[in-house]
């Protein structure tokens, strides 16, 4: 996908990692958003890419120049996408004390003249161009991605996404003039949970629906922008001040999942405010969408449709934390499917992977919307029951290996139903398991005892 001028602007706010940036340029980068100014954004855009090669955040993977321009390639380490900045080759001299400068390899089969760069020194001449009229505008940038909203996604993996949605809000604050920006997001909508912020705010839906802006705007599925009186509690005898109020729902996914909200600077026009509404909504759910999807393909077991390994290590200490904040219990079953190894030898591998699809999907349908199911390794499955103390965590288990056992959709090599059981073991947090590793440790040993008792039943954690 080609970007061109204008795009410098989302290159900055979404690509780039401002708080990685040294002050300073942190600071010019900032002026940049400000003017809006093309010539300036593409040059803070470079230099911010530059630093963050330093920082070994970015690596500069190719620089070539052909007909007056410098194309510039970088490749996020470690990550899936690349950059590809064409400027003009002015400007890139004019960046000749910044660090680094870089080798710049032409374009074309011809043989060039020899010359050195100005801010290459005298012992590493490079092979450059003979003068050449300063060619048209030439498209400032070129982002080599898929979509450029999905590199929201991907630009920074160890930052929680709440954490990105709230600097994604702050850079529409900037970017669209708004003087204040809020995302309400209904439960659940991000995957591993929401966090505290202050832009944006995990809520039930019925919160959502209570506020009489918010809820005009999801029933009639459009953007509503309102007139109020600011602010409420007015000194007597002075002027009436009004403000204006955005707001619009956030649908992705295939549903409701939250509310944009926005405030906007006196004197703004009417159609000024409509027009940045509808692109800031259309940002932020994009961003919620491709997030979802990208996490989805990293987080969820290809075989079996539940989280996978890497999404509970993940996860794990983000539910004890959310447990320990709330004082709520935190419940885990450790779940075992009984003599699997047999299933594979006498039915081969591919039973053994359908009789492991059929207990997953048995554990998704039979779960609430809160609880998280991971394939842990092998045929091993752990559940996590948030806000379950004891004896509800015991039930839920209790029923999963009743519903498997009556399960009559799995069929042996000549369509005879064959009966699948589990073993399941449950330990709560912080009832007798402290931390994360523990809760893990008890609930898998309880697991175990239940096989040594016979399989096929649900043993608690009683230590000893």
């Amino acid at each position: 996908m080609r970007i061109y001028d204008r795009d410098f602007r989302y290159l900055l706010v979404n690509l780039v990692p401002q708080h990685r940036l040294s002050p300073d340029l942190r600071r010019d980068v900032d002026r940049a958003l400000r003017s809006g100014d093309a010539a300036v954004l593409r040059r803070e855009s470079v230099r911010a890419l530059e630093e963050l090669c330093e920082a070994t955040y970015f690596e500069r993977t190719g620089v070539r120049a052909d007909d007056g321009t410098v194309v510039v390639e970088y490749r996020k380490r470690g990550g899936r996408f690349q950059l590809s900045v064409a400027l003009p080759r002015s400007e890139w001299d004019d960046l000749g004390d910044e660090p680094r400068a870089p080798e710049i390899v032409l374009s074309g089969e011809e043989e060039r003249a020899e010359a050195p760069i100005p801010w290459v020194s005298a012992h590493r001449p490079r092979t450059v161009a003979p003068p050449t009229p300063t060619p048209a505008p030439a498209p400032a940038a070129a982002v080599l991605l898929p979509d450029i909203i999905r590199s929201f996604t991907i630009a920074d993996r160890s930052t929680p996404v709440w954490e990105r949605l709230e600097a994604l809000l702050e850079s529409l604050e900037r970017w669209l003039g708004f003087t204040a920006a809020r995302l309400d997001l209904i439960e659940d909508t991000l995957i591993g949970g929401g966090g505290p912020g202050r832009r944006v705010h995990v809520v039930p839906e019925g919160d959502l629906r209570a506020h009489d802006a918010l809820a005009h705007a999801i029933e009639s599925g459009t953007r509503r922008i309102v007139e109020r009186r600011h602010p409420a509690d007015l000194a007597p005898g002075s002027p009436e001040t009004w403000s204006f109020l955005g707001v619009a729902p956030i649908f992705a996914l295939g549903s409701i999942v939250g509310a944009l909200s926005v405030n906007y600077p006196e004197g703004s026009s009417h159609d000024a405010m409509d027009a940045n509404l509808d692109l800031a909504s259309g940002v932020v759910r994009q961003a919620i969408e491709f997030n979802h999807h990208f996490e989805s393909l990293t987080s969820i077991d290809a075989l079996t449709g539940v989280y996978n390994r890497q999404f509970f290590d993940r996860q794990m200490p983000v539910e004890i934390e959310r447990a320990m904040r709330s004082g709520s219990a935190l419940s885990m079953l450790v779940l075992d499917l009984d003599d699997f190894k047999r299933i594979n030898d006498e039915l081969g591998h591919k039973k053994g992977d359908e009789a492991l699809v059929a207990v997953a999907e048995i554990i998704r349908k039979n779960l609430r919307k809160v609880d998280l199911a991971f394939r842990y390794g092998g045929e091993e499955i752990v559940i996590l029951l948030p806000g379950t103390p004891e004896f509800e965590a015991v039930h839920t288990a209790e029923r999963l290996r009743r519903v498997i056992q009556q399960h009559r959709g799995f069929r042996d090599a000549r369509g005879a139903p064959r009966e699948i059981t589990v073993s399941v073991g449950v330990a709560v947090y912080p009832d007798t398991a402290k931390s994360a590793d523990e809760l893990f440790v008890q609930a898998d040993e309880a697991m175990y005892r239940a096989k040594q008792r016979g399989k096929n039943q649900v043993v608690l954690y009683s230590g000893g």
